[in-house]
């Protein structure tokens, strides 16, 4: 772990010792659920190429594949806050490992294009509660001052699990084949479900490592966190969506969301079009991007912080970033194709900036109890329309294009756009 990084885990929020374990030990679970989960959603797009072949797919039906996950991801995530209240945050990511787990060994078994299909749709269902349930309990664990950070050191896991999932699938397809693949990569989620029972605890109070002094800390500062919130008796969670700030987060998230799997899916797919790049080089190649959002999202998470706790901008202006560099990218000429690897691994680094900053500001925005209902809907109908739509964007304009030019290109104009959307998501609370 880096110096910087481990720092900040063990000094908590801004040096203070004040529930300093929270940080050794709730974070780190969630950073490692995320980031199997990330992982085996992401997987597919290694062996996408393999999975083409053998069952004869079309660029359409790879779309198709990539956009599955997002139905059923969509449907619980929306469904994530109740899910939550009723079961518990920690009991609903647990079920979730085991589910999710068993869908990714269970695509590794299919054989035709509707059973892959049919896979990928559960694998969202799976997955969908855990962005959503891990939010809130975060949410219940960290103080607004320190919450841009601890949503950014847990949205670590998923860039790293997008990396993470390039090279190890690249080499265990080298020694064997996409199934087994699949399958290896699914069992860790059965295993780490003891490890998250045993690491969670049911609540604040139930903490046996947190000193009684610190409990009482954090517990007064989120009540009066709550408390700053006004009329809670007349203002029932659905009037979220006379908030004209969440629509439009939804909006640039989906937006964004659009170019992130997208690209995610088809990346190696553009780079064995080269024809000239190794198994083991396209997976390292592929995951290069998410090394570099790792290093984004720590770097716009503290800098946030840093700067009043800041939120709009600072995953706005990188959003619009991410755009102009994908359009660049979609024009680089085919000799030069380390350019446009170049840029992909540069996009990395602002591709996610958005994630912890746009979740933990509706932590901020809202009271909790309309908070968990608009983390769902964001991240659940932003999801849908990203995951659905960008892998099914490239596949289908690809279809009908000599190369993926204009693929790209089109993804690129879907995350400018999301950054304004962003941009324009003011609060009457806010400054401008």
């Amino acid at each position: 772990m880096p110096k910087t990084l481990s720092g900040e885990l063990n000094t908590g929020l801004n040096g203070s010792d004040i529930g300093r374990n929270r940080w050794m030990i709730i974070l780190p679970t969630v950073f490692i659920v995320y980031m199997l989960s990330y992982f085996d959603r992401v997987n597919i797009a290694m062996a996408l190429p393999h999975m083409t072949k053998e069952l004869g797919l079309t660029s359409t039906q790879g779309g198709w594949i990539g956009g599955a996950f997002a139905w059923g991801y969509a449907l619980t995530q929306l469904l994530a806050g109740y899910l939550a209240m009723k079961f518990g945050a920690r009991r609903l990511v647990a079920v979730c490992l085991v589910l999710f787990g068993a869908a990714a060994m269970l695509t590794g078994l299919a054989t035709t294009f509707w059973q892959v299909l049919s896979v990928r749709i559960l694998l969202g269902l799976a997955e969908g509660p855990v962005y959503a349930g891990t939010s809130i309990l975060l949410a219940q664990w960290f103080m607004k001052a320190e919450r841009g950070r601890a949503f950014g050191i847990w949205n670590l896991g998923a860039p790293l699990g997008g990396f993470l999932a390039g090279p190890i699938s690249g080499a265990i397809i080298a020694h064997y084949d996409w199934r087994v693949m699949l399958i290896a990569e699914g069992l860790p989620a059965w295993i780490f479900c003891l490890i998250w029972f045993k690491s969670i605890p049911k609540s604040l109070d139930a903490a046996a490592w947190l000193p009684a002094g610190d409990r009482d800390t954090i517990k007064r500062t989120l009540d009066e966190e709550q408390a700053a919130h006004q009329a809670p008796e007349s203002d029932p969670w659905w009037t979220i969506f006379n908030e004209p700030a969440v629509w439009l987060m939804t909006l640039g998230f989906g937006l964004n969301t659009i170019l992130l799997y997208g690209i995610t899916l088809w990346l190696p797919t553009v780079m064995k079009s080269y024809g000239q790049l190794s198994e083991t080089a396209i997976g390292f190649f592929a995951g290069a991007p998410f090394v570099m959002s790792m290093l984004g999202i720590y770097y716009i998470s503290r800098r946030s912080d840093r700067n009043g706790q800041e939120r709009r901008w600072h995953a706005a202006i990188p959003t619009m970033i991410t755009g102009l560099l994908m359009a660049a990218a979609a024009f680089v000429p085919a000799p030069l194709f380390y350019v446009q690897i170049a840029l992909f691994i540069l996009i990395g680094f602002t591709l996610k900036m958005l994630m912890p900053l746009i979740f933990s500001r509706l932590t901020e925005i809202l009271p909790l109890r309309k908070a968990m209902p608009a983390v769902a809907f964001v991240s659940g109908v932003g999801n849908l329309i990203g995951q659905f739509l960008g892998p099914l964007l490239v596949g289908y304009v690809r279809s009908i294009s000599p190369d993926y030019k204009m693929s790209l290109l089109m993804l690129g104009v879907a995350a400018f756009l999301g950054g304004v959307a962003i941009a324009v998501s003011k609060t009457a609370g806010e400054r401008a």
